[in-house]
């Protein structure tokens, strides 16, 4: 597999509201935020979160809008998983535009890893689209 920097991207969520998780149950994080995204995909983020909080980490449900320099919109959805204890996260996100100069994102798997700051509620991660390198070896041997 091949890794090509897409982005750099900081998210703050701007509202959140959190249930504590139970002794059966997982806690849930609702949140609202902003993003800035930096490199050969740039522009502003809106977004929201619903992520499930389960023994210090949190499973990111993320969908949200870039909107890009030339006045276009990329759609996204993003999950992973965030340790809550150290601040390490790791982030899957795929795209939807009909804008022509962003076509090329409805075929992107990204994946990001970074750090997320619990106590100011921001995230610092960097995106790299996973590309294929042919040919696959063959493992059967």
């Amino acid at each position: 597999m091949r890794l090509d920097h897409l982005c750099d991207a900081s998210w703050s969520y701007d509202l959140l509201h959190e249930v504590e998780p139970a002794e059966a149950a997982d806690g849930r994080v609702y949140g609202q935020g902003t993003g800035i995204l930096v490199g050969r995909l740039s522009g502003t983020a809106q977004w929201s979160n619903f992520p499930r909080i389960r023994s210090g980490y949190a499973l990111p449900d993320a969908r949200g809008v870039i909107h890009v320099p030339d006045g276009s919109e990329v759609l996204f959805a993003l999950s992973g998983l965030s340790s809550l204890t150290d601040g390490s996260g790791v982030h899957v996100m795929t795209f939807q535009t009909a804008a022509p100069s962003y076509l090329w994102l409805n075929d992107v798997l990204a994946v990001g890893e970074g750090t997320i700051d619990v106590e100011h509620a921001q995230l610092a991660m960097r995106y790299y689209e996973c590309g294929v390198e042919l040919p696959v070896p063959d493992f059967r041997a």
